[in-house]
């Protein structure tokens, strides 16, 4: 297989969730250049309009289709939408909402909010998704956007850090079920990326500092590093890979040092009886 066969899309129809800004409006513009036509999910119709005009120029069609995740009655008329030009064997899952609150002050209400829009959102869509694939057993691709702190303990996010470690675990199960039938998905967990939603804090100069120096790459990571990985799982050369976790961070979920490197050089703890 040549590489250009490897490293190809064999779907003619994807469906992107949250493709009006930051990750999913930038795979939805990468699979349009690809020659995909692709279906982009999302809540705000002003932004969905926004992410066609970006991709107006591209070889695949982009048709925007306003829906909300957590309808699961929105989801299926999305879907029936889509399958009217047929059944769409790739699915980019990015849809999430992300209020960042510290767990002594967060409500009930925003913490059922937080996990409805990231989990059950997520179900509801990957579910649909591939009904039409298992009724017709047909191979598809799925790829759910997580994040790196769903499986971390990360302060002030453990509403999303819950809804994300249960899309984890519900990507293996189904990766599981539905893998007889030639269905994949996989995980994929984004680190430190400044998009829309993050932009404002991640420009801030203190929290930005503390940022980088969490991650061992010392920068945040450029929309391109994170959809490469994404699209990956959706080409041939990913043809074995399901059930996959992902975690695309620069290494902010690696260990930082507790002794610094000039403190072992020193000759600290490294005495012996």
């Amino acid at each position: 297989m040549t590489p250009a066969e490897l490293f190809s899309i064999p779907h003619d129809r994807v469906v992107v969730t949250g493709a009006g800004s930051g990750i999913g409006r930038a795979v939805t513009c990468v699979l349009a250049e690809a020659g995909v036509s692709v279906y982009a999910f999302g809540r705000r119709v002003e932004a969905l309009d926004e992410t066609v005009a970006l991709t107006s120029q591209a070889p695949g069609r982009v048709t925007a289709v306003r829906c909300d995740v957590t309808d699961p009655d929105e989801v299926a008329a999305a879907f029936e939408c889509v399958e009217r030009d047929g059944v769409a064997t790739g699915l980019v899952n990015a849809a999430a909402q992300m209020v960042k609150s510290p767990a002594r002050s967060m409500t009930a209400e925003m913490f059922q909010q937080v996990v409805a829009s990231t989990l059950f959102g997520g179900f509801n869509v990957v579910h649909r998704w591939a009904q039409p694939l298992l009724d017709d057993d047909r191979s598809g691709a799925a790829v759910m956007i997580t994040s790196n702190s769903a499986s971390r303990g990360t302060p002030g996010v453990s509403h999303s850090s819950a809804g994300k470690a249960g899309i984890e675990s519900l990507t293996q199960s189904l990766a599981r079920e539905w893998g007889p039938h030639g269905i994949r998905i996989n995980a994929v967990g984004p680190g430190a990326f400044p998009v829309e939603k993050s932009r404002d804090a991640w420009s801030n100069p203190g929290v930005a500092a503390r940022m980088q120096e969490a991650i061992a790459l010392g920068r945040f990571g450029e929309l391109h590093e994170i959809v490469g990985p994404i699209v990956f799982f959706l080409t041939r050369g990913a043809g074995y890979a399901t059930g996959q976790r992902l975690r695309v961070d620069g290494g902010l979920g690696l260990t930082r040092w507790s002794l610094t490197e000039s403190d072992i050089e020193s000759g600290i703890n490294n005495s012996y009886s």
